[in-house]
């Protein structure tokens, strides 16, 4: 909170204020509007990727409504607060136990990761070969889009449990927790063989594809001038930086500052690149609660029902 209020305190002490009315100024309302409407369809394929990977049998509105408060949460509680309360959500409002929810949450974000890392390495092949670090980005995605797809093999998953098995001393609660592992992942053999996992790959990727285009689509809309390979670039700079477990309520400051050095790194150097973060913050936040809203709402008169 300390770091997110430091942050804070040094973007409006740099920001010039009468950015903010010149990106008024030229904000196209339409292009805002589509890039919502790109944001909605991504989302719409992770609720069917939750779908997907579910085998408790919720309906597909109901991992609607969890996937709203998966991003409402994650981008509002401070720290890595948010994935500890995505655990909670898929337990409290699936038939998911506490290491299922963890499981599908581990898996998801692997994929996503591994998207990610495949969608910003390829942006950053393309940019201009003067990039403020353009090579270590290169080398930084790669890496992990390989780890992340090595984590994602079955084989690799059964020789961690096996060496779980075999720590010395076989403390009870390892070997509770290999069980239990050992469990879930005879439960999602069924869905390899299927082909599941693949087809939750592909989704990943097309969620961070939209996701990118939407950034792009936002950007044109409140005046910055990339290019889509630029727009890709500055996402993938953006989400490393959100791994950082820095995070104030509701991102203030660091989501700001985030979006602001990704503008930069993708060559952005305008004067008002710090209103343009807070500009950039201040919509996706207002579209995850627009979105989010009727969720809650809906999940707070199904649990008025429940109760009578």
């Amino acid at each position: 909170m300390l770091f997110s209020a430091g942050f804070m305190a040094f973007l409006l002490w740099r920001v010039d204020w009468e950015h903010f009315s010149l990106i008024a100024g030229r904000l196209d309302i339409k292009g805002m509007l589509i890039a919502f409407g790109v944001f909605i369809l991504a989302n719409l394929v992770r609720t069917h990727r939750f779908y997907l990977l579910d085998h408790t049998g919720e309906k597909l509105a109901r991992w609607w409504i969890i996937n709203q408060f998966y991003n409402f949460i994650t981008a509002t509680l401070p720290g890595g607060a948010g994935e500890a309360a995505t655990v909670y959500v898929l337990k409290r409002f699936s038939m998911f136990n506490i290491l299922s929810a963890m499981r599908i949450l581990l898996l998801t974000r692997l994929m996503d990761l591994a998207a990610l890392s495949g969608l910003f390495c390829f942006a950053a092949v393309q940019m201009n070969a003067y990039t403020p670090y353009r090579k270590t980005a290169i080398m930084l995605s790669g890496i992990l889009s390989v780890l992340s797809m090595i984590a994602l093999v079955p084989a690799i998953e059964r020789l961690i449990l096996r060496m779980m098995r075999k720590l010395p001393g076989r403390m009870a609660i390892i070997q509770r927790v290999s069980g239990k592992l050992d469990e879930l992942a005879r439960i999602a053999e069924g869905y390899r063989k299927g082909n599941y996992l693949g087809v939750a790959l592909l989704q990943s990727a097309l969620i961070m594809a939209g996701s990118a285009v939407s950034v792009h689509l936002l950007f044109r809309a409140i005046g910055v001038d990339f290019t889509p390979v630029q727009s890709f670039y500055c996402f993938g700079v953006y989400a490393f930086f959100q791994i950082v477990p820095v995070q104030g309520i509701a991102g203030i400051g660091t989501q700001a500052a985030w979006w602001s050095l990704a503008l930069n790194a993708a060559g952005y150097q305008g004067p008002d690149a710090i209103a343009i973060g807070f500009v950039m913050h201040g919509a996706y936040y207002l579209f995850i609660t627009v979105l989010g809203f009727p969720s809650i709402l809906i999940w707070l008169k199904e649990k008025r029902e429940n109760k009578r």
